[in-house]
């Protein structure tokens, strides 16, 4: 079975609005969906980690990785993300959140996209520049030098 990858340049939306994280996590899961990533089960999945551990569904410098709980991960097929772009922010608990990074994988997988995620915004200025870029193909090009 060949590896397939982590993000692709479908799985990126810019320019969108939100009016709840609710409503950013299913379009984040709807994306991975889309691209193959998950089972469409996973979104509900997502959308109780978001109730019950809102804590760990954002990771600072206005970037949120909604993601499922453990029991969800028999609904993802492939470990990949999605990336959802919101200039104007979306309340995620007492943050803003202006990236949104779904994130699918099987297991510990999810730690290595944690760490290259978190290497490609640990800088507040590097966040911000995904915050306000427009272009997916650029986005997509940030991001994949970390992944």
């Amino acid at each position: 079975m060949s590896q397939k990858k982590v993000l692709l340049i479908d799985s990126i939306s810019t320019n969108r609005d939100f009016k709840t994280k609710e409503e950013a996590t299913i379009a984040s899961g709807q994306l991975l969906f889309e691209n193959g990533y998950i089972e469409k089960d996973y979104i509900d999945s997502m959308l109780e980690k978001l109730d019950t551990q809102l804590f760990a569904t954002f990771i600072g410098n206005g970037v949120a990785i909604p993601h499922g709980m453990s029991s969800g991960s028999i609904h993802v097929l492939h470990t990949g993300i999605s990336v959802i772009q919101v200039p104007e922010g979306v309340s995620w608990g007492e943050e803003a959140a202006y990236i949104i990074v779904g994130i699918a994988a099987n297991s510990d997988e999810h730690m290595n996209v944690l760490a290259a995620l978190a290497d490609a915004i640990e800088d507040e200025d590097d966040a911000k520049k995904l915050w306000q870029e427009t272009s997916v193909e650029n986005i997509f090009n940030l991001l994949s030098q970390s992944l």
